[in-house]
């Protein structure tokens, strides 16, 4: 990966998904990055190889070849127990241009999620530029400014312990000498690149890009990184003015675009804007090939749609759609919707549920038994949830009871509770919002696990007798 003399589009929430990024990729952009991942929500995921295999099924949707047959040419990130993909990387059409961005405030946990995707990836990027509350609160993103020895530890760890680049995006200092101060410890790290967004975290897109701090950096002429300059969607209408603004802030150095990227993508032809109507119909064909889903298509038309020039009628009913066949046939595009065969997308899910299910089924490396389970209490009665529907076992079974070990994770304030039960252990696959949570879900862990279905123990005990009877019949 070289980011000199790079056109990037840069990370966006919810809208830096796989049919956008290829989408820009078309355009022109040379680099693309996901939309931010928090690094304990990505080390939570399994890596998916999106591929069917030949089965013993007569059926013809199942008569495929002994090799892997590619549906969408994909490799999935899912955390156990959710159908859909967290990340969705294509394995051709962008692996050697995609960044991933983790949200984090640890070096250790960075690297757990980075090493997940490393093989798929041609770069790492850790935010330090987010002046959201919630990254804040958890010491991530622009919150990381204000610690330079945690910034250099997290990149550290990444950069020594990782085959492919490491970068960062900062957001500037208060003054340009406390920025340039920052900017030197990062350099330090072995990072190849550092991404400067020329405004403060107090400032805000209607504040202009402070262009003389990024300068100011580049200036510094620091070794063997390249600085990419952001923050100037505002002056960047057309392709020409990429190059202005990368002329203005340091020669021969990378630009990164996103407001300007997501109100039009077409932004990176060097042949100029497309019509944004164009635009959209390109990005719902890209989604109709991956599967993408209506909330998403409808978030990235309503930021392109929002800012056109007499789309404010058409932006409407946008809004108003509310399927995904409304929302295609509102393009002219219901034929290419209706023709698109759902066998495969469903095809896909259940192999992926059955191979989650599958995965999340087997002793872990540390001999934990971890499978998906959520506790939901409108489900079990006020005396009868999952840790009393263990206890009770426990007493019909005369055994000992299990002992719950639940671990927070800060500052994220998420938990996890293994149980030690009758010399096995027990865990989900997920971290839980409390303490409670946590242990009820690891407890259900271990009732299904040992052949108790809670969602007929909770009516009672004799449930729980029966299954013993049958436990003894079958050891005897």
């Amino acid at each position: 990966m070289d980011y000199s003399n790079r056109i990037i589009c840069g990370p966006m929430v919810r809208i830096s998904s796989l049919p956008f990024r290829l989408l820009t990729l078309e355009y022109g952009a040379d680099v693309v990055f996901s939309e931010e991942l928090i690094d304990y929500r990505l080390t939570q995921c399994v890596r998916v190889e999106n591929g069917i295999f030949k089965t013993n099924h007569t059926h013809e949707l199942f008569d495929y070849l002994s090799f892997p047959l590619d549906l969408f040419g994909t490799v999935d990130f899912v955390v156990p127990g959710e159908d859909r993909a967290m990340l969705q990387i294509h394995k051709t059409r962008e692996k050697n241009h995609l960044v991933i961005q983790l949200g984090t405030s640890d070096g250790q946990r960075a690297l757990k999620a980075a090493q997940l995707v490393e093989k798929d990836v041609a770069g790492i990027d850790i935010n330090m530029g987010c002046p959201k509350k919630f990254s804040l609160q958890g010491g991530m993103g622009s919150a990381l400014l204000d610690h330079p020895d945690k910034v250099k530890q997290i990149l550290e760890t990444l950069v020594n312990n990782l085959s492919i680049p490491v970068s960062c995006k900062i957001r500037c200092l208060p003054t340009i000498e406390a920025t340039l101060s920052l900017v030197r410890v990062i350099a330090t790290t072995g990072v190849h690149a550092i991404t400067v967004h020329g405004r403060t975290r107090d400032e805000r897109n209607n504040n202009p890009c402070r262009e003389e701090f990024i300068q100011a950096i580049v200036q510094e002429h620091l070794p063997n990184i390249v600085i990419i300059s952001n923050g100037g969607s505002t002056v960047i209408p057309s392709y020409e003015d990429i190059e202005k603004f990368r002329l203005r802030c340091g020669p021969s150095h990378g630009v990164m675009l996103c407001q300007a990227a997501m109100w039009n993508p077409s932004i990176f032809r060097r042949e100029g804007l497309l019509p944004i109507r164009d635009v959209a119909k390109r990005f719902l064909e890209i989604s109709l090939e991956f599967d993408n889903l209506l909330p998403n298509m409808k978030y990235v038309l309503q930021r392109m749609f929002g800012v056109a020039d007499n789309e404010i009628e058409f932006y409407e009913k946008i809004l108003a759609t509310e399927t995904e066949a409304e929302l295609y046939d509102l393009f002219g595009m219901r034929n290419d919707y209706e023709q698109q065969s759902d066998e495969k997308r469903q095809m896909w899910r259940e192999k992926l549920r059955n191979r989650l299910m599958n995965i999340s089924d087997k002793p872990s490396e540390s001999d934990i038994i971890e499978k998906s389970a959520k506790f939901v209490r409108s489900e079990y009665t006020s005396m009868m949830t999952p840790k009393s529907i263990l206890n009770a076992y426990c007493i019909q079974a005369h055994v000992d009871r299990p002992v719950y070990h639940t671990e927070e994770l800060k500052p994220q304030r998420i938990f996890r509770t293994v149980i030690d039960f009758n010399g096995q252990r027990y865990s989900t696959t997920s971290w839980e919002k409390n303490k409670q949570l946590a242990e009820q879900g690891s407890a259900i862990v271990c009732l299904q696990s040992i052949g108790i279905d809670p969602s007929r123990a909770k009516y009672g005990v004799n449930y729980i007798k029966a299954c013993l009877s049958n436990e003894n019949k079958l050891k005897s």
